[in-house]
Formats: structure tokens, sequence, C-alpha cells
């Protein structure tokens, strides 16, 4: 049985109208076949830093401040909404540089600008991202040296041990450092409509700091940020996307420009409210928009009932199975059949009392 840890959790963008030992870890394609050498590092023989201040002076400059600019409509007029967040630079190329962020930082942005600790700005590009485990790649093409952080391992983190922030907290306090130590690992929780798998700290983290990195003593790159409780009886309770987590993405990303092995059923999903009862109401998940399925699979405003036997009550559900299987899985499916009925309110859906079962094949996402 699932459990995931049920408190608030909001995502932590912004919106407003010693020595390390380095080795190349990537050798990709990017996603217009043109291939291309990108080098990132990872730690290997490293040393403890004797204090926080060494730390981030060896890791500062590879964090960057992300603002962005998105056009949204609304009451028949166009305007702009200004966000931000952070980001870490983690690969080079001939070229350009690739920075890591969160989906949430820069899902729908028409305009990407990073800038540097030293106060430089650039012009960011999207390459790739994937809202599932809230991770999104910017590219940054300049001949400047700019400085890459170093990966290290999620998996070797002790609890209790010391850790360092660094973001850009309410989107104006760029290179802002904290410092607190690792809560928990492995904690599960659900943010929006997916379920993840991440660290747990007290390192003070605000909006803004989404996608900045968290560092260990070594200097090394074992988080990206990405949220944060928000309670008033909480305090000190913040997560971070593991780095071993974080770097498959990435690859995955930089190489294919979608992540490898994710399942769809390449239909689109929704939620709402039917009655059950007297006074009483039950959530049911249904079809929204279908791709491109044969005519015995699934039909728009089908209530989905079960997948493989379990009972999909919520969106998160249905992630939550999706993330179960892998692309070329069989799939069984019960379905309520729904449709579009007139009522003295308006349109709603009305679905049928018979389940009808069939199977379908999981395809990859991104393709």
């Amino acid at each position: 049985m699932k459990k995931f840890l049920s408190l608030i959790i909001v995502m932590l963008s912004v919106c407003a109208i010693g020595l390390v030992g380095c080795k190349d870890i990537a050798n990709t394609v990017n996603p217009d076949n043109t291939p291309e050498k990108v080098v990132s590092y990872l730690s290997t023989d490293s040393t403890v830093f004797s204090s926080t201040a060494d730390v981030v002076d060896e890791v500062a400059d590879s964090v960057v401040e992300i603002s962005t600019e998105t056009v949204t409509t609304g009451w028949g007029m166009q305007y702009i909404v200004s966000g931000a967040g952070s980001g870490v630079i983690v690969g080079k190329s001939e070229d350009k540089y690739y920075v890591i962020t969160n989906n949430h930082v820069i899902e729908g942005a028409t305009e990407i600008t990073l800038r540097t600790r030293d106060g430089v700005s650039y012009e960011g590009k999207l390459l790739a991202a994937d809202d599932s485990q809230d991770i999104a790649v910017v590219t940054v093409t300049t001949s400047d040296n700019l400085k890459i952080a170093v990966w290290g391992n999620s998996d070797d983190l002790r609890i209790g041990e010391d850790l360092i922030a660094i973001g850009n907290p309410l989107g104006n306090l760029g290179g802002t450092v904290t410092k607190g130590i690792l809560s928990a690992k492995g904690r599960k929780i659900v943010i929006g409509n997916y379920a993840m798998t991440l660290l747990q700290t007290d390192t003070a983290i605000n909006p803004g700091n989404s996608g900045g990195g968290l560092f260990n003593m070594r200097g090394e790159l074992i988080g990206v940020v990405n949220a944060k409780t928000s309670d008033e009886e909480v305090e000190g309770i913040c997560f971070a996307i593991p780095s071993v987590t974080a770097k498959t993405v990435y690859e995955s990303l930089v190489e294919k420009g979608y992540l490898e092995g994710r399942a769809t059923l390449s239909v689109e999903v929704s939620s709402g409210s039917i009655s059950s009862g007297i006074g009483g109401s039950e959530t049911v998940v249904y079809v929204t928009a279908v791709g491109n399925v044969s005519n015995d699979t699934f039909k728009l405003y089908d209530r989905i009932y079960s997948l493989n036997g379990q009972v999909i009550s919520s969106v998160a559900d249905f992630n939550y199975f999706l993330s179960s299987i892998k692309p070329d899985d069989t799939v069984t499916v019960k379905v309520y059949r729904g449709s579009i009925t007139q009522g003295y309110f308006g349109n709603s859906i009305t679905f049928s009392n018979q389940l009808t079962e069939f199977t379908v094949k999981a395809v990859q996402y991104g393709i």
C-alpha cells in the first residue's frame, strides 16, 4: 500500500505582476540528433571543507537566479506574469552551458533570463522538461567561463549531515545561503498531482529557492530544492529532489529530450465530484482528451474506475499508477462510459452504470 506524507506542500517559485576530484560522466546526443559532447562532473575523491564559508566559496558561482515572463490571457486581455526561481549549472558543451532547475519554475515561460553571482545576465532557452519529476534543463550559449557544480551521491547521505542551500528567495535575494541538516531520506509525498520521493531538510528555504542547489560539506550537489510545507504550526520541513534522481532525469532530458521509461496511456484526465447519495459525493477521474489510441479503448469522458485492478479516485492515483509501469506494458482498464448532458444549470457529464473493460498498451511519454 502506498503511503504519502499528508501535509500541505507548496512549490517554491515566485510569481509577481578542500578541492573536489571530478570526472566526465556524460557524452550525449541532443534532441535534434546533432552529436554534441556534454560534460558534467561526478565527485570522486573529495574533501570535507572545514567551514560553511569554504563550501560557499567553492560552489556559489554555480547557482544562478532565474527570472521568467509568461504571457497569459484573461478577461479578453493578454498580460505578462513575472516569475522567479533558481538553477544550478551542471553541464557544458562546446558552445553552451546546461542549467538544471524545476519544471514549475519555467513552465509556460516565453522568456527565461539567468543571472550569475557576479551580476551577468544571459538569455536562457528551454531544452526539455519533465513535469512528473519537476525537472527542467535550460541552456545558455556563451563563451564565458562559468562555474559547473559537481554531482554528489544523495544515496550516501547520513541523517543529521550538514547541508547548505543556495538560491534566490523571494525572487530578489539571489545568492542567499542557508544551512541546516538532513532530516530524512526517502520521504514519499504528493506535490500537485504527482507522487515524489524526496530528501527532507530543516535548511531555511523560501519561495524563489525552487531549482536551487542543496550541497553537502564536500561542496557536492546532492539535491535540487523544490518544495516546503505551508502551515502556521509547521517549521523546518523542506524538500529537495535527490541528486541520484535529478541527475538521471537531467541526462535523459539532454540526450533524448524526454524522460526515458516514463509511460503514458495516451489520455489526459481530470477530476470532479458526483453525487453518492443524500448529501454525499465522491471524486471521480475522467478522460478529457484522447490521443492516438484505437476505437475499442478509451473514449472521451470515460470515468476511469480501475487500472490493473487498482481503483483510481484521484489524478494523483492515476499518475502514481503510471509511475509503476513501463512503455509496452499491457494495462487492463475498467471504465464507466460518460457523455455530456444538458441540464438547467448548464452542461454536465453523466456516466453509465455498467463497467466497460478493455486492455491498452502503454507507450513512451514524450514521443
